[in-house]
Order: C-alpha cells, then structure tokens, then sequence
C-alpha cells in the first residue's frame, strides 16, 4: 500500500501555457487567490519555480488537491525530489518563453532566481496550496515546505520540449492528442504541427476533431500521420524507414481552412464537421470531379440543404449528407 501511495505522489502531468497562466487565479471560497510561492533547493540552493510556457500539459488540479491532502496528514518526504534545470541555461536562448507559479512572464534578468520544473508541476503546486494553508491555518506551529529537487542533465541538443515528453510518454499513457500536443511542441515553426496541435480534440478542446477527420481535411487521407508518427517526432525525428520517408505527410493548410471556414459559414458546427461525413463527401467529390467543383458544391449548400443532412435526431447523418450532396451536384448540372 505504501508504494502505491507513492507511486500516486509520483504521477505527474505538466502545465500548459493556458493553465500555468488561468492556475495563478483560481477560484478558492469564491475568491481569486494567488498561488504561494515555493522555494526549491537543488545542489544546496534555494530559487522559485518557473514553467517552461507552451509546452506542458493541463494541471490537474484533482491531483494537486490529492497530494496536498496526502502532504497534510503524511508530511513531505525528502527523498520525493523533483527534477528541475536552470532557467538562466535555457531563457539565454531565445526559444523558450518561462512563467512562474502564478503566470508572470520571466526575463533574463531575473531568470537565475529560479529553476524549471521538468518533472514534479504537481507536487510544486500542492506544496504552494500546503505552504498557503499552513500560513493560514497555523494552529500547530507547522513549518512551510522547501521541496527538494535535483538538476536534471539533458543530452546534447535535447531540448526540454524533447525531455518532458520523455518524461510523460514513460510515465503514464498518452493519447493521441498528447502526441500531437508534444510534437508540436518540440518542432514549434512547422505550421503543420502547430494547426493540428490548435485543431486536435482533447481534453482542453473537446470540441476538437479526431485525428483522422483532420488528416482528411489536410492531407486529403485519413491515415496520413499515425500515432507512431507523432511519437517518433516528439522524440525529435522527422524521417522514418530505411527510405528516411519524412514523416510529416504531404498537406495544405489552406484548403483545409478554407473547407473549415466554409462549413462553419453554412451553419455547421464543430461537432458536426468533426464526424468526417462532410470532408468524406468532399473528398469524393474532388476526386470525381476536382477540388473547384468540390469546392463549388460546397458553397452552393442552401439553408434548407443543411436541414435535410440532419436525421429526427437532429444528428449529421452520412447518408443524408451524401444523398445530398448528390443533389446538389445534379442541380448545379441542370443549372448550367
């Protein structure tokens, strides 16, 4: 039981942009609080926690709650190290964007004040929540928290995009939209990855589409780029096979936007363009014919051909969208 209680305080995810930067006010009693400070001490010194922007995921803030709870009733224990670099070896850079506990912007002039946290978000987290209870709550004479961490040593070239993946792909199993998220995040300037990090349904955008309705979209292929795909890029490789195929398949953001926008503008919702019966029909049509005339199809969707895709459930329904679509088609003939 004791080493499945560890293991609990062991499992960690990361804190992305949107929750490092919305977790500095959270709402606490119906107040907004600002999260306490923690001190970190590696190799003998003491500085603040900083979050590398962009780049992690979601606080769960269940788990945070958890560990606190844990800390309150077990205490802290030393040999639970965290691991951390420092922010002045990676802020000199210029690619990488650092935040601290409460979404302040770090510069280099007051970066050596503080360590990343590569490994350990949550546990710094529940030790700010700790740290600010006791402070509050003081009847017993109870010390605040220094966590202890050590510094982590990265590969040549590694960056820390690269390292947290490492750390969470071999700590608790990814879905696909954690690959996506992370191989976006270690090749930051490819459009590709950044417009299927943005798009991907996950767990902070439910309203996302899955990854084969979006590989469709842009590629043109529902099995363009895998899972297996997006793991070897988070890893830092862009080619696979004995042919070192590149692994990013050929695409066009712009025709995808482009379908996006254009089903969005007929009154389509997310939802609906996410269960792939449009693109699917689009698609055919393309092929059938050309992407002009898909294109034109597309356009050429009325109020009341929108109404009849839609099943008594209210539901896109594929046959609908395909029946109609066909219609379509034939009244554009008759109208030229």
């Amino acid at each position: 039981m004791a080493n499945n209680a560890n293991k609990k305080m062991l499992e960690e995810a990361t804190v992305s942009v949107n929750a490092v930067e919305t977790a500095s006010v959270k709402q606490k009693s119906g107040k907004k609080t600002k999260f306490s400070e923690v001190a970190i001490v590696a190799d003998g010194n003491e500085r603040k926690s900083a979050f590398a922007k962009g780049i992690n995921r979601s606080v769960n803030f269940k788990n945070v709650q958890s560990i606190c709870g844990y800390i309150k009733t077990k205490g802290y224990r030393n040999a639970e190290v965290i691991q951390v670099v420092k922010a002045e070896d990676f802020l000199k850079n210029g690619d990488l964007s650092l935040v601290d506990i409460n979404g302040a912007t770090i510069t280099n002039e007051n970066a050596s004040e503080y360590y990343i946290v590569l490994d350990g978000q949550h546990r710094v987290y529940a030790v700010a929540e700790y740290n600010q209870w006791v402070e509050e709550n003081n009847e017993n004479n109870l010390a605040t928290i220094t966590v202890p961490a050590v510094i982590a040593e990265l590969e040549k070239g590694e960056t820390i995009a690269e390292y947290i993946n490492e750390i969470n792909i071999t700590k608790q199993e990814w879905n696909i939209a954690d690959y996506v998220q992370g191989a976006a995040n270690v090749h930051a300037d490819n459009e590709f990855l950044q417009t299927y990090k943005k798009l991907i349904k996950s767990k902070e955008n439910p309203n996302g589409f899955p990854i084969s309705t979006l590989n469709r979209i842009f590629c043109g292929i529902q099995t363009a780029i895998s899972q297996k795909d997006f793991s070897l890029l988070c890893s830092g490789i862009t080619e696979k096979g004995k042919a070192n195929k590149k692994i990013i398949p050929a695409y066009n953001l712009e025709i995808g936007e482009k379908f996006i926008s254009i089903c969005r503008d007929k009154g389509f919702t997310d939802k609906d363009i996410a269960k792939r019966f449009l693109i699917s029909k689009f698609n055919d049509v393309k092929h059938q014919y050309s992407l002009e005339k898909a294109f034109e199809v597309l356009n050429s969707i009325t109020p009341n051909d929108k109404e009849e895709m839609f099943n008594t459930r209210q539901n896109l329904d594929e046959q609908l969208v395909r029946e109609k679509i066909e219609a379509i088609i034939n009244r554009l003939k008759n109208n030229e």
